[in-house]
């Protein structure tokens, strides 16, 4: 039986990099049920837990040795893994794992990744160098194929697919979880509910009255308003510091221990979402949910143009009046909408099913 070593940032109770590890699990079993799969993480028993893999000590260097020599092939995905705005050091991890498994004679594969930003001339170089020894490259949008080959990545081939999150099947999410924490929330969970995911970025403060005053439009309309963290709990305080900031009352926080099985059952309940975290907008279209994308970084605006919906803009710009007027405009004419939601959804899911293809035809053409 094939076995395959998964590595990414998983483990650090972001319910965005778990979609991302669950879509690549299920889309690889999928397409060949009888693989084993194996996952590194900073959470090694919450995670074998959570996805019914194996998980190994993302820190230990022994371990990591020892995996991949069981293993056949190693999987970097997905996510932004090429990055050094958060830490230098994580361009050095992942391409470290990778020159360990290229010394070791496996096919790496780089999986649905997106790229960016780079700033540090030293991580491109490393790029150039590791990066060019990988078997397959998949990327969730051209301009992520792109910024790979400005740094150098002339000789691995570079195939544009769409995030794994959009091969999770909506009929394989349960919608029981999701009705349950939402009725201990709302009094009256028959309203629509509009879901609102943010994020601290850098010092930018500004935004958080826009989207403040936007909750109050949605609550005056008539919705249930519903604050949903991705990351916990970095996510928790700008969620808190916006519903301070509101007019209207109503508005409610999910800020329960959950996993991203709760979070996905919680925005299959939803008939709107206003997000800035990347995966909020990702899993909203996988379920045929119309949502605005809120931008801090380019990864947003690609992928609210590949899933068709409206992007209010970037957060240093972002403006009251005009994202009033935007969702106004949305918001009545919302069937249409979910049309247009759907539509983009089902290609995209066509689009990220070639990352696991792609990942198994280098499996066996090792074999």
């Amino acid at each position: 039986m094939s076995r395959i070593l998964i590595s990414g940032y998983y483990g650090f109770n972001n319910a965005g990099d778990d979609v991302v590890l669950y879509g690549i699990i299920s889309s690889l079993k999928r397409e060949q049920p009888n693989i084993s799969l194996a996952v590194l993480s900073n959470q090694p028993d919450r995670t074998a837990e959570l996805f019914g893999i194996e998980a190994y000590d993302r820190w230990s260097f022994g371990t990591i040795v020892r995996e991949l020599m069981r293993s056949d092939m190693l999987v970097m995905g997905g996510g932004t893994l090429m990055q050094d705005v958060t830490s230098p050091r994580s361009v050095l991890y992942y391409l470290g794992i990778v020159t360990i498994a290229k010394l070791l004679g496996k096919p790496v594969v780089f999986y649905a990744q997106g790229f960016g930003p780079i700033l540090k001339p030293l991580s491109r170089s490393m790029i150039k160098r590791v990066v060019n020894r990988v078997d397959v490259i998949t990327v969730r949008d051209y301009e992520s194929g792109e910024d790979f080959k400005s740094c150098g990545v002339k000789k691995a081939p570079i195939h544009i697919t769409a995030d794994p999150a959009l091969t999770i099947s909506p009929e394989d999410i349960s919608d029981e979880r999701g009705k349950e924490l939402l009725h201990g929330l709302f009094t009256d969970p028959d309203k629509p509910l509009v879901a609102i995911s943010v994020r601290n970025w850098k010092q930018e403060q500004a935004f958080k009255e826009s989207i403040a005053r936007a909750a109050d439009w949605f609550i005056r309309r008539g919705w249930n308003v519903l604050f949903l963290p991705m990351h916990v709990p970095s996510d928790l305080a700008p969620s808190k510091e916006i519903m301070d900031q509101m007019q209207e009352s109503g508005a409610r926080l999910l800020d329960a221990p959950v996993t991203f099985h709760d979070i996905m059952s919680v925005l299959k309940q939803c008939d709107y979402v206003v997000g800035m975290r990347l995966h909020s907008l990702i899993l909203a279209c996988m379920l045929r949910t119309p949502f605005i994308g809120i931008s801090y970084d380019p990864k947003i605006d690609r992928f609210v143009e590949r899933a068709g919906m409206p992007n209010a803009g970037h957060i240093t710009q972002l403006d009251e009046t005009s994202l009033l007027a935007l969702l106004t405009e949305r918001l009545d004419r919302l069937e249409q909408e979910v049309e247009v939601v759907s539509e983009h959804s089902r290609l995209l899911e066509i689009e990220a099913a070639k990352s696991s293809e792609l990942v198994l035809q280098a499996l066996h053409k090792k074999g």
